[in-house]
């Protein structure tokens, strides 16, 4: 399984794995993250 890029719509919270988690750790909101591509990702983070 390869591990993708998540955002929080919420908070802009970056996430790496499988799936999205269902519950942001950061602004506490549920079954926010989408799918990004690797270089919104690396803008996003200042890579």
């Amino acid at each position: 399984m390869d591990k993708k890029f998540f955002r929080c719509t919420v908070c802009g919270d970056i996430h790496f794995g499988i799936n999205g988690p269902e519950h942001c750790p950061t602004c506490q909101q549920d079954n926010k993250y989408v799918e990004i591509d690797k270089e919104e990702a690396k803008n996003i983070l200042g890579l």
